[in-house]
Formats: C-alpha cells, structure tokens, sequence
C-alpha cells in the first residue's frame, strides 16, 4: 500500500484537499465494506473524503485502489495512533466513525477495548479539538443483546453477550454521554445486518449454498433483520444530516426480517440450486466450538470453529426502527429478496459465484 500514499501523501496536499463547496469528512474504517461504500457515496455527492484505515486483506487494498481512483485521500493507519488521527482530521468537518474490532477468534479482550472504545474515545477528543461539527459513531445491533419474541427499540437497555457488543456499547455511551456534556453534535446508528455487493462476511454463506455444504445449526428459525447497504448508506446520511439526530441512538434495518432457514431458501431459489435440508443440534456444536477455541488459544492456532461462528446460527433480532422512520425520515426500500438478487449478480459480476 505504500504506493497509495505517494500517490496521495497527505502531508504533502494538506488542507489543498479540502477544494470546492462540499463537505469535508473523515471516514475510519474506510476501505473495510460500509465504510468505502460510504465514502463512494459522498464523493458521488459532491464532497470532499478521507480514510484513515488499516490495509490487511486483499479486500481492502483494492477497494483502496479503488477510493484513490475516485479521488478519494486514503491515509493507511490506525484510529489507536495519535499521528495518524491528527493528521486524518485535518480541515475535517463531519466524522463518521466505523472503525473496529469485530467478533474474531483468538483476539485477546484487551483488543476489543483499545480498539473500541479507547481509540474511539481518543478519536472524539481530538474531533472536538479540530473543530469537527458532526460526528457520526456507527454502534452496533449487538449492543442491547439477545432480546427474543419481540422488537427491541432504542428504549432497551444495554445487556451485551460478548465482548464486541460490550465494547461497542461502552463506546457508545460515552460518545453520547461526553457529547452532551461538551456540545459536539453526536449520534449513534445501530445497523442490523448489513449485506451487499462488495460485502465478503456473508459471501461464504453465498458460496456454501451454491456448493451444497451449508448445514443447519439448530432450527433456523430465528430472525434476522438485514439492511441492504445503499439503504444503510441512506440511514447514515441522515444521521449525519437531521438536527434532531443529536444526542440520539437509532436502529437502522432493513423493512422485515427473515429467518435463516428461509434466507438459505432464498438465497438457494435465487442461485437455482437446490436449499440445503441438512441439519445438526445447536446445543452440542455450540459445546463443540468451545473445546476447540480453548484447546487452539494456548496453540496460537485458529481454531476451524469457535463460538461467535456458531452464535450466528442462533441469532433472533427484530428491530424497531419507527424512531428512524420518524425522526431521520428514514425509509428502507430494498427488500431482502431484491437486495440478496442483486447480491448475487454482484458476485457473479466479480467472478465469486458461478
């Protein structure tokens, strides 16, 4: 990646970015999925990008490439280093904060604290000292925990069930807690599950139903509650946007849930593959995921399956997004059966699927 930066050193442009009448904003986690398509967004619209990213996959350094090709500044480090956060906030004006730690096998907790909520707090310190006007944290549906047989709005409390919902919900917090005490105009958006074309989390899903070697863990019955990224895309702008968006957390999903079972079937109709049948319990798999993580941790070896892995087959979210729907007028338009067809003709596109 060091080729981007000489393409685009920021030390040597400074504030000579920052030309024409748009906006200015700083985008973390900007070559990961949500936050490049976001960034693709803005500039589409007229103003003015950075990223202030890490670049460790095959992924994100195209998708880096392809923020320099559209102009955007891409500034390759970490929200935890004190240069690179001064540096990408610089003239800045809006920050839309996506950087983190998510749910991975064999990352010690201490990780998830320092990139979550202590970087996160950093990063707001020096936002407030730059001058930034907005700033847009992006949170996480995981933060108010399994809450099963009915919609979880934003009234419930926190009752995270791991480490990445209790980093995520203590940032957030703090974030809106410190923003109230300080005056930088905060909010804090809380996306189901986001998928899309460029999306690769799900991508193995994709595949495994192509290839016939999905097997259901438990039921399937459980809900999830999806969002197409281009209505997520929608659900930050007007986070970023609304006055009465200030202080506030909102949940951002998509117009209904689905459950697993019929996301495969649907996925598999879509793909003109036979939906997989095969099933196997919850309970001793989920057993199963824990052995392993506990006998490869001291290894240093990443164990094939582990408990967030198996955790997403129990997964059972609806959310209420009326406040959303009121207060950003916010409007989901893509259902899941439109957005998982134009997922697949995505991937089809970029040669992942057949």
């Amino acid at each position: 990646m060091a080729s981007l930066l000489r393409l685009h050193p920021l030390g040597m442009r400074g504030r000579r970015f920052w030309i024409g009448s748009g906006m200015r904003a700083l985008i973390t986690g900007g070559t990961g999925f949500i936050g490049s398509c976001l960034a693709l967004r803005l500039v589409a619209q007229g103003h003015a990008v950075r990223v202030l990213s890490l670049i460790r996959t095959p992924t994100e350094a195209a998708n880096a490439r392809r923020l320099v090709e559209r102009g955007v500044d891409v500034l390759e480090g970490s929200v935890l280093d004190p240069d690179a956060r001064l540096r990408a906030l610089d003239g800045v004006q809006v920050v839309h904060h996506i950087a983190a730690t998510m749910r991975e096998a064999d990352v010690p907790d201490r990780v998830f604290w320092e990139t979550n909520v202590s970087a996160t707090q950093h990063l707001f310190r020096a936002s407030r000292t730059a001058g930034v006007r907005r700033f847009v944290y992006c949170s996480s549906m995981g933060v108010t925990g399994a809450i099963r047989g009915r919609r979880v709005d934003e009234t419930a409390p926190y009752s995270p069930k791991d480490i990445y919902g209790e980093t995520k919900a203590a940032a957030e917090a703090w974030v809106l807690a410190q923003a109230r005490a300080d005056g930088l105009a905060t909010t804090a958006v809380r996306p189901g599950d986001v998928y899309g074309p460029g999306d690769r989390r799900l991508l193995r899903l994709f595949r495994m139903v192509q290839n016939g070697t999905f097997v259901h863990v438990g039921n399937g019955r459980g809900r999830r509650h999806m969002i197409y990224i281009e209505d997520l895309l929608d659900g930050l702008l007007a986070a970023q946007n609304h006055d009465a968006a200030v202080g506030e957390a909102f949940f951002l999903a998509g117009p209904a849930t689905i459950s697993l079972r019929d996301l495969v079937e649907l996925i598999a109709a879509e793909l003109g593959v036979r939906a997989p049948s095969r099933r196997v319990p919850y309970r001793p798999v989920r057993w199963l995921s824990v052995a392993v993580e506990t006998m490869c941790r001291p290894l240093g070896v990443q164990p094939p399956i582990y408990p967030r892995r198996i955790d997403f087959f129990a997964h059972d979210y609806e959310l209420d997004i009326s406040k959303a729907r009121r207060v950003l007028r916010f409007d989901p338009k893509v259902d899941v059966r439109e957005g998982v067809r134009r997922t697949i003709a995505a991937y089809r596109t970029e040669g992942l699927l057949r």
